[in-house]
């Protein structure tokens, strides 16, 4: 059996926008239609899964170098077939490389030029079509891929997003909608309560789209913006964090989620599926064994 050839194909940034500067961006680069490969034009497929990665090489500002880095799509194929959007923030790392470059003035100066970044494509020969390379197409605990319709149309996810992690969750939304949430052959749909946890207002990502998504589709769409650092006087959300370590004179550890539960109660009747860091992450999970809020099922993806 011929294993697809990797090629990495040139594409357009075609949108920046930038949230909170320095820190946070949304990048989205469109592949051509087609790319010539052995001197034919061969027609480029995009059939990413919600959930998943794609691959491309940003600069490195440390290393001087074309560094190759996955990043989570935040649109979908159905939706927009070969514009692969993302959003990515500096993590401030001291070895940090690629990430604080997605941030400055080269990468908007490329965009406004008609510049472009390499995404890598596989190539199957057999099939005469270049297909967008996606890290993941498996369902496991370790992966936030979506179900398959025929079971996410069913089930009630609520999605913990930290931060960027959001990324998967806006695929998702963004692909349900598509599908009018899964009730096109008459059943009752599915819903996701979306709980996104960010530091400043600055950082809210889609906040408007998500709140009139809200207020669209509230049988099928929740959605729950907390912020832990600074807010407005006006503020109407969550503040503060929605998972506290708390200690008792050396006792054991305990968790506490009452911000969490206080916006799912029925945690017990959910699919919960989280993205953020992974302390953040061991955190949930040890705060819903100890208060014996076990869901369904859980997956996440961590950093």
């Amino acid at each position: 059996m011929n294993r697809p050839r990797e090629l990495f194909v040139p594409a357009r940034i075609t949108d920046v926008c930038t949230y909170d500067q320095g820190e946070v961006r949304k990048v989205a680069l469109t592949l051509p239609e087609t790319f010539e490969v052995d001197g034919r034009p061969v027609p480029v497929g995009d059939r990413m899964r919600p959930g998943s990665a794609f691959l491309v090489k940003p600069f490195g500002v440390r290393t001087q170098k074309y560094r190759r880095r996955m990043y989570t799509r935040s649109n979908c194929s159905d939706e927009s077939p070969r514009v692969l959007e993302t959003i990515i923030n500096d993590t401030h790392k001291e070895k940090a490389d690629t990430s604080p470059w997605w941030q400055t003035d080269d990468l908007v100066q490329r965009y406004r030029t008609g510049g472009s970044i390499d995404v890598c494509v596989n190539y199957d020969e057999t099939r005469s079509e270049l297909v967008v390379y996606q890290n993941s197409e498996t369902v496991d605990p370790t992966t936030l891929v979506l179900e398959d319709d025929h079971e996410w149309r069913s089930m009630r996810i609520v999605a913990v997003a930290l931060s960027t992690g959001i990324t998967p969750f806006l695929s998702y939304l963004r692909y349900m909608k598509t599908r009018a949430f899964g009730t096109l052959d008459g059943t009752k749909g599915g819903h996701l309560t979306l709980i996104v946890s960010v530091k400043t207002p600055r950082q809210l990502m889609e906040h408007q789209a998500l709140l009139d998504l809200a207020k669209a589709s509230p049988e099928h769409f929740s959605y729950h913006p907390v912020l832990t650092r600074e807010w407005p006087e006006d503020w109407s959300y969550v503040k503060g964090r929605i998972m506290q370590e708390q200690t008792n004179g050396g006792q054991e550890t305990r968790v506490n989620l009452a911000s969490l539960v206080a916006l799912e109660p029925n945690l017990r009747q959910c699919h919960v599926r989280f993205c953020g860091n992974v302390l953040a992450k061991d955190q949930l999970v040890l705060g819903m064994e100890q208060a014996q809020l076990v869901p369904l099922s859980f997956r996440s993806e961590t950093w």
